[in-house]
């Protein structure tokens, strides 16, 4: 312990001292603080690479491969194209493909060269960007696919569309239908409500009726029709789209058509035996919008689709063209193509008592059923038939919505009311989609 007067001057100096060196620090802080507060933040030195490149995402079917944006990838090898045994599937015409492409330019370009790879173009569309190509092997194609991958949207079977027939009626095996047999021996017109006088019904509405051709006919003779024929193989006609055509437009001689005022644009493209191909379809399909139809007819259809018939048919729905197709007579648990395709009324059949055709193919997205059993129409050289399937069903449905157009529906309003408007029936959506088609009041 310190007693003296120095010891105690020292200690009390001590507060003064920590007092004044307290200050000092806290005066550097603030100016540390202050500094840093009031500089420019350091930014982060990034070190320059070369892009980092991405793998290209994978290429689904009918879809459009992406174009590369660096180096050229490695070509695939020349057999990683489609092989014949793709191609040439069952319901397909064989040694046929049909090739849609991204561009029209693309499409010419391959026309140019398709004759040096052993590939014979047989039709194209410069719209669709599509062309039919007969080939004895696949070689030439697979080294073009290689070669030209990014021109490519789809390569795929030009399948078989044809006018369906009837399988053997086998309703004790026939677990899928519900086996109605029961013949209307008409026009259905009353099950549906087309009763009175409509011999105006269609008036002002062109028709397409994409089938076998139309002969003259008496039921027809009242008719204004004009004929395009995408065949032209100088063959007899089938009396198929004769008979179509009077179920949507006749008047007269035992065949009263649904919509008789209404104009036919007759498109022939089904051969003497009623086979065509999805080409030449999904090519009628545009001629017929772009000569203005409004409703289109096709009691036609084929197991497979396309991208061609796709786009064909999109085309026409942007149109406000209301497609009106069959379902089929296969008794298959799918519908035909186009009826199979979004945005078209697909169409079943049904007998006189209500019951799903034995026949009639049934399948998710079915729009309604129509009279189909024991129908009366016309056919070549003048005759009347009493015949059955979805096609008949299909013509009188479109005779109904040709009737709708002239009274000012839009078209793209026609399927919702048609479903709408639809008499329930006792069956799976699946068998009659909404129902029996009705003309609504």
């Amino acid at each position: 312990m310190c007693e003296t007067s120095a010891c105690f001057m020292r200690s009390s100096r001590l507060p003064l001292v920590m007092f004044i060196a307290t200050i000092a620090l806290m005066s550097g802080a603030l100016g540390w603080l202050v500094f840093e507060t009031t500089r420019a933040p350091d930014m982060p030195v990034v070190k320059q690479t070369a892009p980092v490149s991405r793998p290209a995402p994978a290429v689904m079917p009918h879809s459009a491969p992406p174009r590369a944006s660096g180096p050229a990838s490695p070509q695939p090898p020349a057999d990683a194209g489609p092989r014949i045994e793709s191609l040439n599937v069952p319901g397909a015409l064989p040694n046929e493909a049909i090739l849609t492409f991204r561009t029209a330019e693309a499409l010419a370009a391959f026309r140019d060269r398709a004759a040096s790879l052993g590939l014979e173009v047989l039709g194209h569309d410069a719209r669709l960007r599509s062309a039919r190509v007969r080939f004895n092997n696949t070689r030439g194609l697979q080294a073009d696919l290689a070669a030209h991958a990014d021109d490519y949207n789809s390569v795929g079977p030009n399948y078989v569309v044809r006018i369906p027939g009837l399988p053997a009626p086998a309703p004790q095996t026939d677990t899928s239908n519900a086996g109605g047999h029961e013949p209307f021996r008409s026009q259905g017109l009353n099950a549906i409500g087309a009763t009175g006088d409509h011999s105006t019904w269609g008036r002002g509405v062109t028709v397409a009726v994409i089938d076998s051709g139309i002969t003259a006919h008496p039921s027809l003779q009242n008719a204004q029709i004009t004929h395009i024929d995408l065949v032209n193989d100088g063959s007899e006609m089938n009396g198929h789209g004769t008979a179509m055509a009077s179920l949507i437009a006749g008047s007269g001689n035992n065949v009263d058509g649904v919509a008789p005022a209404a104009k036919l644009l007759d498109i022939r493209v089904g051969d003497s035996n009623g086979d065509s191909n999805t080409a030449l379809l999904s090519s009628a399909i545009l001629k017929a919008t772009d000569l203005g139809a409004r409703v289109i007819n096709i009691s036609l259809g084929s197991n497979g689709s396309s991208p061609m018939l796709e786009e064909a048919v999109r085309y026409a729905l942007s149109r406000n063209v209301v497609i009106v197709a069959a379902a089929g007579n296969e008794q298959q648990t799918a519908l035909s193509m186009p009826a199979g395709l979004p945005g078209v009324l697909s169409v079943g059949a049904v007998d006189a008592s209500g019951t799903q055709a034995w026949f009639s193919n049934s399948g998710t997205g079915l729009t309604l059923v129509a009279p189909g059993v024991g129908i009366v129409s016309a056919y070549a050289d003048g005759k009347l038939v009493i015949g059955s399937g979805t096609s008949q069903a299909t013509a009188i449905t479109t005779g109904v919505v040709a009737s709708l157009l002239a009274r000012g529906y839009f078209g793209p309003n026609i399927i919702p009311l048609l479903t709408r408007t639809a008499e329930p029936l006792n069956a799976p959506a699946t068998a009659v989609g909404a129902g029996l088609i009705q003309i609504p009041k």
